[in-house]
Order: structure tokens, then sequence, then C-alpha cells
């Protein structure tokens, strides 16, 4: 049986030169941590291993660096500044590859210290919140010295430890460190709310800790039937839980119950935790694996950057030459999402940092600046802007993509550079921040068997316009582009794309894709600057018509030209097609004058706002 210590006899029997485990997150052993700095003259060359520790870590100083180097797989806040200067090291490794590191006999783990609730009736600590590396460490160590907290949830999965495994135990009873929530910004919603649009119903999510993973819970209420994979969550994720919109019932891995590998939150969290049976923790090694992560379908994988340049490289763990955070769990989400049916990797950042006086959509990287999610790797990128989706599309398209969701401070001299290194056209052209992009123009629609999107045209829509209209026949191009048009070259589909949403402006549908969208309908109008009458079209895709479609984008953009001030709809047409007769008649306000008239083309067709009068 283990021997019952104080915190300070329990660290002077680590001998010099040892390496030492400590207790990950909100399980971390706080009055050994304590006994570290306190009795640190005890120690010679010993290295401290971690992942993350919540609260002070008072033994990483300079006073002690040559008696314990702490060594850290994740940068936290409480020994950044000791790494930065030199008396503390980091180690970039994938989440799902510690435990493996930690269990090789190369590793050499002399003691693990660690955190658990008391013994049960059966003699069986639990690891409480914190699973992580943890297991692999009590399974590796030749000695386990833990504090024993009754305030410790006690947790189901792969969290128990048998009381006689224990070496040395202290008791306290303190609580167990909180996460203080960080409040919702501005910027923050809207990114919460352009991920959220990304999130279907039976999705299987994953999500970190902070601002935007809060924000992006408070937009999926009404999602249905959603699963949790994840390697952490907090306080957010419960009022999803307790209202049913998660459910589990759509994982094939842990079927019906939450699985994480650790949590960190409020008591409000723990005390959700405690005993609960639909939660379960489980190693890095397991919950991180990317081959387990993609056996669940449609997995959206929620992670964070410090930077994204233009080509599509994430920068997660530096500012520049100075370590900030650490690789985490990012690549194994990011690469289980992406091999997972339906899955979604998503990159999600402000646009900005420091006040707004830095873009964090960059050029390039900053100078030593590390790679965490490569170029391949990356799909789906999230602002407030916007979503940019880069997989599969080069570099031309990426750069378009990612300038579209730039702070528009920024999009000038983003689109300065890569015209300068010959990345795009010479002529390219991306959004306009002196446009008012009509963000309430966009809408979700259904029609048998697919979700479909409405939204304003973009400049990155260049190439989708192409293949859009080269899937129409030659019945098509003659009746609705009236035989004007008998090609789409580049600089043609940049001028039909690239809009200022007042006098020019177009709606499109879009189908979503594996690899991208597709647009299978396209209503626009145009006006020449200062007239009160715009010109409109549309065009729906051969395999799509008589679904509603064309009638639902006349609609929308009707009333978008009326509020922009347009007093009258003209459309010409063929004197044979009395189809886009009967739809713009269909679409006519009930306030609004009707009237056809012969015309040199074939007929004009006019919507009168004013009632005729």
């Amino acid at each position: 049986m283990p021997l019952v210590v104080s915190a300070s006899e329990a660290v002077l029997s680590i001998k010099p030169g040892k390496r030492i485990f400590l207790g990950s997150g909100s399980s971390v052993p706080v009055p050994l941590v304590e006994a570290l700095y306190h009795e640190g003259k005890h120690f010679r060359d010993n290295q401290v291993f971690n992942i993350f520790t919540l609260g002070q870590a008072q033994y990483v100083c300079e006073d002690l660096k040559d008696n314990l180097r702490s060594m850290n797989f994740f940068i936290g806040e409480n020994v950044r500044k000791s790494v930065q200067e030199g008396i503390a090291d980091y180690i970039p490794i994938f989440l799902s590859e510690i435990p493996g590191l930690i269990r090789s006999p190369c590793f050499d783990l002399d003691t693990a210290l660690i955190s658990v609730t008391p013994p049960d009736k059966h003699g069986m600590c639990s690891l409480g919140v914190s699973v992580d590396i943890v297991r692999a460490a009590v399974d590796s160590a030749k000695r386990i010295i833990a504090v024993i907290n009754p305030q410790m949830p006690r947790t189901f999965g792969q969290t128990f430890i048998p009381y006689s495994r224990l070496d040395m135990v202290v008791h306290a009873d303190y609580p167990i460190p909180e996460l203080e929530p960080t409040p919702l910004d501005d910027i923050n919603s809207r990114i919460g709310e352009n991920i959220a649009q990304l999130i279907e119903d039976g999705s299987v999510l994953q999500m970190g800790i902070g601002a935007i993973p809060d924000a992006v819970l408070k937009n999926i209420g009404h999602k249905r039937n959603l699963g949790v994979h994840t390697e952490m969550f907090s306080d957010g994720l419960i009022p999803l839980i307790e209202s049913g919109v998660v459910t589990n019932q759509t994982k094939k891995i842990l079927k019906g119950r939450t699985m994480t590998s650790f949590v960190r939150g409020s008591k409000r969290l723990y005390d959700f935790i405690h005993e609960n049976p639909l939660v379960e923790f489980y190693p890095s090694d397991y919950a991180n694996d990317p081959f387990i992560i993609s056996q669940n379908d449609k997995v959206v994988a929620i992670n964070s950057a410090l930077q994204v340049d233009l080509t599509g490289q994430i920068c997660a763990d530096s500012i520049g030459k100075k370590f900030y955070s650490g690789i985490g769990g990012q690549v194994d989400f990011m690469r289980g999402a992406a091999r997972s049916r339906g899955g979604k990797p998503i990159i999600a950042l402000p646009a900005t940092a420091k006040d707004g006086t830095i873009s964090r959509i960059v050029p390039e990287l900053f100078s030593g600046a590390g790679v965490v999610t490569s170029r391949g790797d990356a799909h789906y990128i999230v602002t407030e802007f916007g979503v940019a989706y880069l997989h599969g599309k080069s570099i031309r398209e990426r750069a378009v993509e990612l300038i579209s969701i730039a702070h528009p401070d920024f999009r000038k001299e983003l689109l300065e550079f890569v015209k300068q290194t010959k990345y795009v056209y010479f002529n390219q052209q991306v959004l306009n921040p002196e446009f008012n992009y009509p963000k309430n123009m966009e809408t979700q629609i259904s029609i048998p068997d697919a979700n479909l999107k409405i939204r304003p045209l973009k400049p990155a829509d260049e190439r989708l316009l192409q293949d859009f209209f080269y899937s129409h026949n030659l019945h098509t191009i003659q009746e609705r582009y009236l035989g004007s048009i008998k090609s789409m070259p580049q600089q043609k589909a940049s001028d039909m794309v690239t809009l200022d949403y007042k006098t020019a402006m177009a709606l499109g549908i879009f189908e979503p894709g594996e690899f991208r969208a597709k647009i299978i309908g396209v209503a626009r109008y145009h006006a020449q600057k200062g007239e009160d009458i715009c010109e409109m079209s549309v065009v729906i895709g051969e395999e799509y018509r008589k679904q509603g479609l064309a009638k639902e984008l006349v609609k929308r953009l009707i009333e978008y030209a009326r509020t922009m001030g347009y007093k009258r709809v003209r459309s010409i047409a063929n004197s044979e097609n009395l189809a886009i007769r009967r739809l713009l008649q269909s679409a006519c306000p009930q306030d609004s004058a009707f009237s056809i008239t012969p015309s040199v083309d074939g007929c004009e067709i006019l919507i009168d706002f004013n009632g005729g009068n």
C-alpha cells in the first residue's frame, strides 16, 4: 500500500537527474507543484514534463533553472515568458504521439506527479478531469506520487488506477482549478456564426476552449442530433447536451456518449461530469488518433491559429521566433476530419491582431514562424469576414479566397503582393472593401435530396461561374444569353463576379460539393449610374429546373433592387420564351405593375414598383 506523506516529503524522495511528469490542466497536483518550488534546491538537473497546467508554476524560474527544467509539450500562460527567455523548453509534437513517446523505454520516466479521487469501494481511483497524456505516464512511470483530492470529479472511460499502484499519497482538499470563460465580443460572435453555417445536423464536433468555440456552441442550438468526439471541452457544451441537441447517436466511435480527453472550466462543468456515464475520457493517443476520428461521419474539427499566409500555410504555435503555445491536437483533428466522410476541418481566427493594426492573413508568415498545419492540410479558413475554402485549389484561387476574408483595411496590400509574386492574374480582382457586401442576402434553402445556399457572387467565384457557363447546352446559351455570349474567358468571368452590389448585383444558388461548391443558378441585374431602372436576367442549370429555384432567386433579387432605390426592373427575352414571362409575372410584387412590350430583340418585360403611376 502507498505511503501517506506530506507534499515536501513526497518531492524530496525524487532523486536528482530523474525525469518527472506533472499532471495536466485542471488536474495539476497543486500541493506537489508548490513543493517543487519550496524544495527546489534539492534537485539537480531534473526535467519536469507536462502538456499544460493551470495555476502558478513558481518552480519555473531563474533561481531554479539548474535544478528543475520545465519541458513543455504545450506552452501555457504560466510558462510562456520562461520559454521565451530560455529557462524552459518547448517540445513540438502531435498530441496523439505524446503517449507513445512517454511509454518509450528510451524516455525512462521515473516519477509521475498526479491528482486523483479517493479510492472507491473497489479500491480504484479516478484520474478525473484529465486523462490525455496522464494515462501514459501512470502506466509507464517507475513511481507514482498522487494527491488524493475529494473534490476531484470521478469520471469514466480509461480513467481508473488502483490505489495499490500508487507509491506515495498526499491528502489535500482543495477546489479544482477553474478556467474563466473568455467574454464574447462582436468579432468572435461573427466567427461563431460563420462556422455554425458549416455545421450540419448529425455532425460530430471537435472544439477547443475559448471565445471562438463558445461562440460556435451558442449558435448551434437549433441543430439536431449532434455528436462530440473531442480532445477537450468546457462549459459551453453543457446546454447542448441537456437540451438534446447533442445526442451522440450518429457516431461510430462510442455511440451515445461524449468522448473527450480532458476538460477545463467552471465548478458547474466539474459537477456535470462527476459520475456522468454519458461522458467518457480517453487518452490522447486514442481520442486524437486521426484513424479513429475519421471513422465517424461528418466530423467538424474547429481549431485556431495565429497566422495564415496566402498559400494556406497555418502557424499556430509561434509569433515569429517567439514560441507562444503548441501544436496540440490541431493536425490530428484536421487530418481526422479530412478523412471523415463529409468531414470539415476548420481553422478559425480573427482577421486582425493588436486592435486591428496587424493582419492575421499575411503575404508570408513572420520570419521564424513555424508551419503547424501545412498547405496540403488546409481546408476551411474562417474569420469574421467569411469562409475561405482552400482544399484542391490553386495558389491563385487560395490567395483570392483568403484576401476576401481578410480585414478590408489590408486587402489592397495583400492583392498587390500576390500580383507582384505572379500568384494571380495581373487583372485579378478581390472583394472590394469600398463595396458593401450584402451578407444579409445569404440564406439556406432545400430541395429534394439537396441543401442549397443562396448568396451574392464574389470575385472568388470566377472559376465556378466559368464552370456554370460551360455546363449549359446550346439551347440555354441561345435562349438565356440571347446568343450574345459564346464563351466565358477569365477576364469576362472576372468582370461578372466583380460587383459593387448597387449598380451591379448577382445572386447565385450554390450546391455544396466534397471539394468545391457548384453554381446551379444565377440571377443578376445591372444599371447605369444615376438611372432608376435595372436590367435583369436569370439562368438555372438544366437539371435543376422546375423546382422553383428561378422564382426564389428572382423574387429575392427584385426585392433587393427595390431596397437599392430602383423604380423599375426590365428583362429582354426571346418572343418564344414563355417561361421567363410566367416567371417574372409570378415574382412581381403585388403593388407593382407588370407589362410585356414587343421589342427589336424579342420582347421587353417590365416590372414597375410605382404600380404604373
